[in-house]
């Protein structure tokens, strides 16, 4: 049973794109050894980010997420439990907003 958490938010004025990549990189190894997978959006400021996982590390990284000062106006979309990962081989990966609003058609 993992926990699927699924959010937007608006990244601050002093987060670059470069940045953004880089903590892309450092998260998808703290989340390999917590166990959670996803995909990051980015459209221009705005994030749209699906976690999934065991639910106290997912719980747990959006509770860093809401405290992080590079978030704002973060709000959570959806919040369930499922069987099995839909992005269980993916690690933390970015990708365009389109692609993930057309994944998420088939979650």
């Amino acid at each position: 049973m993992f926990l699927r958490l699924v959010y937007v938010s608006n990244l601050s004025d002093d987060v670059s794109h470069e940045n953004l990549d880089a903590i892309v990189e450092r998260s998808r190894a703290r989340n390999e050894r917590t166990g959670v997978t996803g995909i990051l959006a980015v459209d221009d400021r705005r994030v749209l980010q699906i976690l999934e996982g065991p639910p106290d590390a997912v719980q747990g990284l959006y509770e860093r997420i809401l405290n992080d000062r590079r978030h704002h106006e973060v709000v959570e979309i959806d919040r369930r439990i499922v069987d099995a990962r839909h992005f269980g081989s993916w690690g933390m990966v970015r990708r365009s907003m389109v692609d993930v609003v057309m994944l998420a058609m088939t979650l």
